[in-house]
Order: structure tokens, then sequence, then C-alpha cells
């Protein structure tokens, strides 16, 4: 994978951003919408995990009920990240085997639409990001 190392900045100090870049491909649409989910959770959880937060991070934890009502469950939001990050690869080792058949359209459209209840899919955006938003694709 290519990792691209930027120096920023800021506050009078070099800071470096490293930027990993993949483009993983599928042959199927439902397939695709899946790994944007997976890729999405997973820059979320680094972001939790590593980064400092931000208006977009705001945003996008509070599409996540778990993650806003913390009642709901006493783990930390990265074991949370981490556990909804398990089940959307799960699902994937699963749908990829359903979409080989093309008689199975609308059993993967079904269990994709009921993964999206079970794990919200949060878009979220890096500032200045220049790609359009996740959500505007699906």
């Amino acid at each position: 994978m290519p990792i691209k190392n930027i120096a920023i900045q800021e506050y009078g100090e070099n800071i470096h951003l490293f930027r990993v870049t993949e483009d993983i491909e599928v042959f199927d649409g439902h397939l695709a919408l899946l790994v944007d989910h997976l890729l999405n959770h997973i820059k979320v959880l680094v972001a939790i995990a590593h980064a400092p937060g931000g208006p977009n991070l705001a945003k996008a934890i509070k599409k996540h009920p778990t993650l806003t009502n913390r009642n709901l469950d006493v783990r930390s939001p990265e074991r949370i990240l981490q556990a909804d990050c398990i089940r959307l690869l799960d699902s994937l080792v699963e749908l990829s085997h359903l979409t080989t058949d093309s008689e199975n359209k609308r059993q993967v459209t079904f269990e994709l639409e009921e993964l999206r209840k079970a794990v919200p899919f949060l878009d979220y955006r890096y500032e200045d990001d220049p790609y359009p938003s996740d959500s505007e694709r699906e």
C-alpha cells in the first residue's frame, strides 16, 4: 500500500501526517458498499484512538447510537468500533459467497440493509476532504 508522508507546519512545529491509500477491487456493487462501510469505520476507529477530535468526528459519532448513549454499553468507544469492524468483516465474507450467484441479489440487498441497521454508516470525512460524501453515492 502506498504511504505518503505529509509534513504540516502547525504552531511552529513540523507535524507528520501519514496517508495510507489502497484501491480495493470487487465485482459487485453491494460488496463495494460494504467495503466502503468497513473502511469508514476503520477511519473513525483510528481517529478516536489516535487523532485529535474535530467537528467531523463528532458528527460521525452522533450517527452511532451506542457511542452517543454511553449508558447502552460499558465498553470503550474503540472496542465498540472494533466489534463493528469484526461484524462488517464477517458480513463481507458471507455476502461474498452470496454474490457469486445472481439469483441471490434480493437476499444480498436484504442482508446489507439489515447490517446497516445494526452497524450504522458513520460517513466520517477528514477536514477539506476532496471526495464527495460517501452517503451521496449510496
